[in-house]
């Protein structure tokens, strides 16, 4: 008896810490929750992808984070593919892309990376954005 009380205790003690995950209900929610001082901004750089306009954040060192919704995966994948297009045109230095529902968000860094879109591990945000984007 004492053996099922103290696997029942463990099992419960495991799977509340399993569900102690903060779940966000947005991907801008889950991008504001990464530092205190992040700054919702209006820049001119903010490039509308297939008629969606992006909420962009600038972080405390400078970086940009552009979170556009899409409304459904769907119309995500068409947004995903333009911005695919256009920016084979633009520039070296390519934004790491997330994709997370209907949202696309793209995290501009300011790593010297000897590839065109640098890693995640290169950078001080991006392993940070795709665990609080795995939490939508």
């Amino acid at each position: 008896m004492k053996k099922l009380f103290f696997v029942t205790l463990i099992s419960l003690l495991f799977l509340i810490a399993c569900s102690s995950q903060q779940k966000y209900s947005s991907a801008n929610e889950a991008i504001k929750s990464l530092e205190k001082n992040i700054t919702q901004i209006k820049s001119p750089g903010d490039k509308n992808l297939d008629g969606i306009q992006p909420v962009s954040y600038k972080l405390n060192n400078e970086e940009i984070i552009r979170v556009y919704d899409f409304g459904s995966e769907e119309k995500q994948e068409i947004g995903k593919k333009f911005f695919e297009e256009s920016i084979q045109l633009l520039s070296s230095h390519a934004p790491i892309v997330y994709q997370s529902g209907k949202y696309l968000v793209l995290y501009y860094s300011h790593v010297d990376s000897k590839t065109r879109t640098p890693k995640l591990n290169e950078t001080k945000y991006g392993e940070k954005i795709e665990k609080a984007l795995k939490s939508i």
